[in-house]
């Protein structure tokens, strides 16, 4: 098999697979996928502002 073949079936297999999810799903459950992923994103957000804020903490407790 050359390798454009290969990946044309590649690209159409991971096409076939996402189309079958998505069309799978109802609006509630992708809904709720939407909801996860926004709440991940938030958690990620919340600790690395929190570092932040214990970096800033730290070094003015050294600085004083």
């Amino acid at each position: 098999m050359s390798v454009e073949v290969v990946k044309v079936a590649t690209t159409a297999q991971y096409g076939g697979s996402a189309t079958a999810v998505y069309f799978g799903l109802t609006a509630n459950e992708i809904a709720a996928f939407g909801g996860l992923i926004i709440a991940v994103i938030g958690l990620i957000v919340n600790i690395w502002y929190k570092h932040q804020h214990l970096k800033l903490a730290k070094k003015e407790k050294d600085d004083a």
